[in-house]
């Protein structure tokens, strides 16, 4: 039976690298892996990131953000995971002409399970990584409108909220841990991605607190050169003005309820302290 099981997975592994990733997979052996990665979280910009960080001269995108490679895709191995990067002859041609390079990860998701994390720094134990966050109210309300999109028969979205308040806070009395497993597919769990102290701690925990730098969507929106310039900075790069007018993945959408919001804010007050204090910024989501 384990030897069954140890075919079957070499099987897998060069389906998956020779007949869907095809020439990508095929010189996956002459590719980079990435030098940093932008963990999440979801809802908040990352999308709108990966662009922004690829119209550096010096850094070079992967072929698509939201790889998935540490949490869905771990069993397939590095030689997948290589086929979404930059070929070594890509890198060499990079730092030839800026004298610098670099390549990136941008998956939202990462942010959420302590075993990707610890996946990522047995793997890369100093890896510089990138967390941009939104206010929790807001990125409710943004997932929450995603999904109305494509299901317009969903209840309206204080339906959720209350419910969630109600799981939350026996799941509190319980004494409930939030973990991975509270971000399962098929459940809406709203509230609970904006629970950033409990997801960062891990990774707080694991790499060196310099090497770990947050953003907020907030901050990018509204001063988004400077944002990008402590970047670059933060990676060790040299500043270069890039376009950062259009936003990606973009939602339009009715203005929240003012007395939803009101709730919002207070219900995640207590929690956006405790993330202050991780992180040593405070982005002000209460005014």
């Amino acid at each position: 039976m384990h030897k069954s099981w140890t075919i079957n997975k070499i099987l897998r592994v060069i389906r998956y690298n020779i007949l869907q990733r095809k020439f990508h997979g095929v010189t996956a052996p002459l590719r980079t892996l990435p030098d940093f990665l932008v963990i999440g979280a979801k809802r908040c910009g990352t999308t709108s990131l990966y662009h922004y960080l690829g119209l550096h001269p010096s850094i070079k995108r992967s072929t698509h953000d939201h790889l998935g490679f540490f949490d869905d895709n771990f069993h397939l191995g590095l030689q997948f995971y290589r086929s979404f990067f930059p070929t070594v002859v890509e890198k060499r041609a990079c730092l030839k002409k800026t004298g610098m390079f670099a390549t990136y990860d941008v998956t939202s998701s990462y942010i959420q399970d302590p075993k990707t994390a610890k996946r990522i720094h047995d793997i890369f134990p100093q890896i510089k990584l990138i967390a941009i966050l939104r206010n929790p109210a807001d990125r409710a309300y943004s997932e929450y409108n995603l999904q109305l999109r494509s299901d317009p028969s969903m209840k309206d979205f204080e339906f959720y909220v209350k419910n969630e308040m109600v799981e939350i806070e026996n799941d509190e009395k319980s004494g409930l841990v939030i973990d991975a497993k509270l971000f399962a597919a098929g459940k809406k769990n709203y509230l609970r991605k904006g629970f950033y102290f409990e997801q960062l701690a891990p990774w707080f925990g694991l790499f060196p607190k310099d090497n770990i730098h947050i953003i907020s969507t907030e901050q990018l929106g509204r001063n988004p050169d400077e944002t990008m310039k402590d970047i670059f900075k933060f990676l060790g790069f040299p500043d270069h003005q890039i376009n950062t007018e259009k936003r990606h993945e973009k939602g339009n959408y009715k203005i929240m309820n003012d007395d939803t919001r009101e709730s919002l804010q207070k219900f995640f007050e207590p929690r956006n302290k405790k993330l202050y204090e991780l992180i040593g910024k405070n982005f002000v989501w209460n005014k």
